[in-house]
């Protein structure tokens, strides 16, 4: 069965009239009994009480809310702002901005808990997967960090999941047939995200592209006002809306559900511990293919790098929880070399570090790099004495999640000046932290 999802990026804080289309939209959903993921904007929930728009409120009350983010494209964006090199620096940045934009939305809503952060635009910084993580949000969605067949996938302490499918590229013109047809489609998927802007099905160009296009075009407050499309455009993708909806609704294929469902389902996922009887196992999958496992649970290549260190100084088990990739490009050797056990377990004595991953380790003088050391740890925990450590794959293969591996943050309606010197890099560097749902993996 597909998970279908209906999301809305609920973002535009220029104009109380762009409002109107919200109430639409909620009101189709409520007309066909299923709920809806509205992620709104903090300065739209402001502005939606400066407005006095409590119809608004009231045609969302069915409905779940969800961030996104504070200011979506007011500079300096989330990407502008997280593209330096102190990471905690940058985390704190997001933290406090996007506490505030939560606690714009939860006053003007009256919502208690929110269970998706959508970035805006291409803003996929993996500072802010880190942040949202530790601020109790569980789902990141409209990320790079999924397959394209939606399994979802752990990466940066969150769960991903794809954004598939934008209504805009077709309700507007689309007869029904077109809709069956999509249905075929999506029933490939695990989860599908239908997602659409409601401020767009109102106006033909984006409130953002005239007012924050490079910079903050005009003084906030006097924005400049979208084109209105034809009515009879508006009504058009209405009504595919809403077809879409009952097409999906009736075909046993489908399950329509939402980001807080999909939040519960995998807070109930057990625990995860790795003991020493687990890493032969382990030890065999890595040697086969440097990739995060699902078997006998899901593990990214973090987890059994923290898990070789606290079975290498004693510990009995190590239980799962946050991980971290790289700030830098890991070392990697270039020539076989044999290292005692002995050695082994007295660098996992001496490591030190909290969050990311060293990029090099010496053992006994020699300097390996992370995944020569994974390798190596593995080989002592299966009785090795002395072990011998061929070059070998130091990064996981990102060829399952395309747009990481070929993402760039430039673009969209960034400063011109914007440089991207870190975010793509190290949005790559962190895929020590994926890992795939055990049930969800095809």
């Amino acid at each position: 069965m597909t998970d279908i999802i209906f999301s809305f990026d609920t973002e535009d804080f220029t104009s109380s009239v762009a409002a109107d289309a919200i109430i639409r939209e909620a009101e189709i959903l409520n007309e066909e009994g299923i709920r809806g993921c509205f992620c709104m904007v903090g300065l739209l929930a402001k502005q939606l009480e400066n407005w006095g728009r409590t119809d608004v409120i009231e045609a969302l009350k069915l409905h779940e809310i969800s961030s996104h983010s504070y200011g979506h494209s007011l500079h300096p964006t989330i990407n502008e702002y997280t593209d330096i090199y102190d990471f905690e620096e940058a985390k704190n940045l997001v933290i406090k901005q996007e506490t505030e934009a939560i606690d714009m939305i939860k006053h003007a809503t009256g919502i208690e808990k929110i269970y998706a952060a959508c970035p805006p635009g291409n803003q996929k910084s993996y500072v802010a997967m880190y942040a949202y993580s530790d601020m109790g949000i569980p789902i990141y969605t409209d990320t790079y960090c999924d397959t394209d067949d939606g399994q979802g996938v752990y990466y940066c302490n969150i769960y991903n999941v794809l954004y598939t499918y934008c209504m805009e590229q077709s309700f507007f013109t689309c007869d029904e047939e077109h809709l069956k047809n999509l249905a075929d489609e999506f029933a490939k998927n695990n989860r599908v995200v239908i997602y659409t802007h409601p401020n767009f099905s109102m106006f033909s160009e984006f409130w953002d592209r005239l007012n924050y296009d490079g910079s903050n075009i005009n003084e906030f407050g006097n924005w400049k006002e979208c084109k209105r499309r034809p009515v009879e455009e508006s009504e058009k993708f209405y009504n595919n809306l809403k077809k879409m909806i009952r097409i999906l609704k009736n075909d046993k294929r489908f399950r329509i559900t939402t980001y807080g469902e999909l939040a519960k389902e995998l807070s109930l996922e057990p625990e995860r511990k790795i003991t020493l009887d687990t890493i032969p196992e382990l030890y065999k999958q890595i040697k086969s293919k440097f990739f995060p496992v699902i078997s006998p649970n899901s593990f990214s290549m973090s987890d059994m790098f923290l898990a070789c260190r606290d079975l290498l100084c004693g510990k009995k088990e190590h239980l799962c929880s946050k991980v971290y990739g790289f700030l830098e490009e890991p070392y990697a050797i270039n020539e076989q070399i044999t290292l005692s056990a002995d050695s082994i377990r007295e660098s996992a004595r001496k490591m030190s570090f909290e969050t990311f991953l060293p990029t090099k380790i010496d053992v006994d003088g020699t300097i390996i790099g992370p995944a020569d050391w994974l390798r190596a740890a593995m080989a002592v925990l299966c009785g090795e004495t002395n072990v011998i450590v061929a070059p070998g794959e130091s990064m996981p293969s990102l060829d399952v999640l395309p747009q990481v591996r070929d993402c760039s943050m430039k673009g969209w309606i960034q400063r011109r000046d914007f440089e991207d010197k870190y975010l793509s890099k190290r949005l790559k560097l962190q895929s020590w932290t994926m890992r795939f749902s055990k049930n969800k993996c095809r």
